[in-house]
């Protein structure tokens, strides 16, 4: 019983060191430019208008690994107007095009810039912004497809 009480005390604790992500420029979500797998440049001021999902990982967490297969499948239930965009810390091309296969994703790379503009301390992360350009919900750990859907959605 007081193993169980101290992970919870634990649990509570880490909770709350979970910082929501500051503004930036004037007012909206921070911003970035990165370059994806096949070269292709992405710049979240470029995606106003749009809700996007930003999907904070590496390859060395092993909840994050577990979720790519899934995220193909969550792919292709995005309406037009919905981008899924996958942020790797710091892998190699290499490490990342074994993880994730042939699946279809949009992976950008070198982005632990934006992993410190979002405040992101644990990974898995996901970071929903709204069409104007604004954080609107942060999620930390595992999220199924569903859940995800969810929030699209009530942002859409």
């Amino acid at each position: 019983m007081r193993k169980l009480m101290l992970f919870f005390i634990i649990l509570l604790l880490a909770a709350g060191c979970v910082a929501a992500p500051e503004k930036g420029p004037e007012n909206g979500a921070p911003t970035f430019s990165y370059e994806d797998l096949q070269g292709k440049m992405w710049s979240l001021p470029e995606l106003r208008g749009k809700v996007v999902a930003l999907y904070f990982w590496t390859g060395s967490c092993g909840v994050c690994v577990a979720k790519l297969p899934e995220l193909p499948a969550l792919e292709k239930q995005l309406p037009e107007d919905v981008y899924l965009l996958l942020l790797n810390a710091d892998d190699s091309r290499e490490r990342i095009e074994e993880l994730i296969g042939d699946a279809p994703l949009t992976v950008l790379m070198n982005t632990m810039n934006s992993f410190r503009d979002y405040k992101v301390a644990y990974v898995p992360t996901t970071v929903f912004i709204n069409r104007e350009g604004e954080v609107a919900s942060v999620q930390v750990g595992f999220i199924t497809n569903e859940k995800t859907m969810e929030i699209i959605e009530s942002l859409r």
